[in-house]
């Protein structure tokens, strides 16, 4: 059975966790969801509700633990506190952020998340703990190139650690070269993107099997620079 809850920001007031609400309306002039309104609340399954409100902030774990599949419309969000969609174990969809500013841990063990995508402009720093453990997550479907750092969170590590799909095991560490995972990420949302992607791959291998017949060396140098090219691509 449906439960439709209509959202008014009560502060301190609202939290609808384990009440059952599966649909939501936002009351004219409410500007912030607050921390923890809707925390657990796993029949809850899109916000997509928030498209055309005058939400601009999601507070602090939100939305942790809801069930949530698709996080749509957020254009006009423009910060999103620490660990407000963690734990979203159905979340597969997260498209058109525009956020400014974004807490540590935001998509925390977001297990289905399968790719990043639309990673917001105006963000330039990608916050600690982010995506840590989104294991599901194959894929980075945005430009890259103006963001500078990966940001490392004291307890999660850097912001994609764990992602074991994304990244090689040095890299999915906790301790890897925030640098490095960052460097990787913008040569693979390069490459994936690239629109001669299948041309670029079949190439690759080309090169591969022409560069082994020809000395051999199942080890040198540019068959090791080709593999980690094509590694970065499902075979």
């Amino acid at each position: 059975m449906s439960k439709a809850v209509v959202y008014t920001g009560w502060e301190g007031k609202w939290n609808q966790k384990d009440t059952g609400v599966t649909d939501v309306t936002i009351a004219d002039g409410v500007t912030e969801i607050e921390y923890r309104a809707f925390e657990g609340c796993k029949g809850l399954t899109n916000l997509s509700f928030l498209k055309g409100s005058a939400i601009t902030t999601i507070g602090g774990m939100a939305f942790d633990s809801s069930g949530i599949i698709t996080l749509l419309g957020m254009e006009g969000v423009r910060k999103i506190d620490a660990v407000a969609f963690a734990h979203c174990k159905d979340l597969r969809t997260i498209e058109g952020l525009g956020c400014e500013e974004m807490g540590w841990s935001c998509f925390m063990y977001c297990d289905l998340l399968q790719s990043m995508k639309g990673w917001p402009a105006s963000m330039t720093v990608i916050p600690g703990g982010c995506f840590h453990g989104c294991t599901g997550m194959t894929t980075v479907d945005c430009d890259l190139a103006h963001v500078t750092s990966v940001e490392v969170h004291q307890h999660w590590g850097h912001a994609f650690a764990g992602c074991t799909s994304l990244l090689p095991p040095s890299l999915s560490a906790k301790n890897a070269d925030p640098a490095a995972v960052l460097a990787f990420l913008k040569r693979k949302s390069i490459l994936e993107r690239a629109p001669e992607r299948s041309a670029f791959l079949c190439s690759l291998k080309f090169a591969q099997s022409d560069y082994y017949n020809r000395t051999g060396d199942p080890c040198g140098a540019t068959r090791r620079i080709i593999m980690e090219f094509a590694g970065l691509f499902p075979a």
